[in-house]
């Protein structure tokens, strides 16, 4: 009966999943989507605003679509639920008969801490400039995401990040598409707060943003996804990281730092490859990387 239970609850859980497609999305990364939301959209996988015990991630190589019918995408979802916490119910009260003992792991609370402690390690670090430089990298990401070359954002993410990011990008190049990104605004930043881990100092800043978001047919010019006019309503968490033990540095807007794998002198905010040995360069040795981002919620404007 303990098995049957087990079964039939995962049975169930898998229909929801299938039952309910996750909204087509787009915008750099595909944060954007036909259907609004207020859970995370994670650049590693889809993150609620409930934690369930369970993880489900997301795959570079599928597709999802939605065609709407939120009744019955709505019906379906009450249905799974109870029919799963029913089940979960009849398992609990099962094992309590044999007065088994269970440990409950809780969430755990906020690691971040705040910003201004950041700076007893970086005096020369300044919330304004790190906020106005994000703001900038996201109108940018866009930018470029439109382009569906992003290979000048490298210096810019984690190796990671930029070959997740390029691989869905690769979509739209392999389908004859165009993700545009119109009307970009940065209505709003907050830096969260720091921590370390890993040998690296991590900053997550939230961005609020405006998008009109949408899908051509780069052969007949016609949008297949998406609308032109609609306003969409954005907020993000981005997560940036930096060496351990490296500190601000006064700049003129260019740095000129030393290649780890060569020795020579390269300047990074202009080339992506050292010229002189060829190796792929990233910022997050010496200056802040983005190494993920999460799609808080979504609210278009009709």
């Amino acid at each position: 009966m303990k098995k049957f239970l087990k079964s039939l609850a995962f049975a169930l859980m898998l229909l929801c999943l299938v039952v309910i497609p996750l909204g087509t999305r787009a915008d750099f990364g595909d944060f954007a989507g036909d259907s609004d939301y207020d859970s995370g959209w994670d650049s590693g996988g889809w993150d609620n605003d409930y934690d369930s015990g369970n993880s489900y991630d997301w795959d570079d190589d599928d597709d999802y679509h939605s065609s709407g019918g939120g009744g019955l995408n709505g019906f379906a979802l009450a249905v799974g639920a109870i029919a799963v916490f029913t089940v979960m119910g009849m398992s609990s009260a099962s094992k309590k008969n044999k007065n088994e003992h269970h440990t409950y792991t809780l969430k755990p609370e906020n690691d971040l801490r705040s910003i201004y402690e950041y700076l007893d390690i970086d005096p020369d670090f300044s919330n304004p400039d790190f906020i106005e430089k994000v703001s900038n990298l996201y109108v940018r990401f866009q930018n470029e995401w439109q382009n569906k070359n992003i290979e000048p954002l490298r210096p810019y993410m984690t190796s990671a990040m930029f070959a997740q990011m390029d691989r869905q990008l690769d979509k739209y190049r392999q389908n004859n598409q165009t993700n545009h990104v119109e009307r970009i605004a940065v209505l709003n930043t907050e830096i969260l707060g720091w921590r370390q881990e890993s040998g690296l100092d991590v900053i997550v800043i939230q961005l609020d943003t405006r998008i009109v978001d949408y899908v051509t047919d780069d052969n007949t010019g016609a949008i297949v996804r998406g609308d032109n006019t609609h306003e969409k309503f954005m907020t993000y968490e981005w997560t940036l990281v930096r060496t351990t033990g490296v500190t601000t540095s006064k700049s003129t807007g260019t740095t000129s730092q030393t290649c780890p794998y060569c020795g020579a002198h390269i300047d990074i905010n202009q080339n992506t490859v050292c010229e002189y040995c060829g190796s792929v360069l990233t910022t997050d040795t010496f200056d802040w990387a983005v190494s993920s981002i999460k799609g808080i919620s979504q609210h278009t404007k009709r």
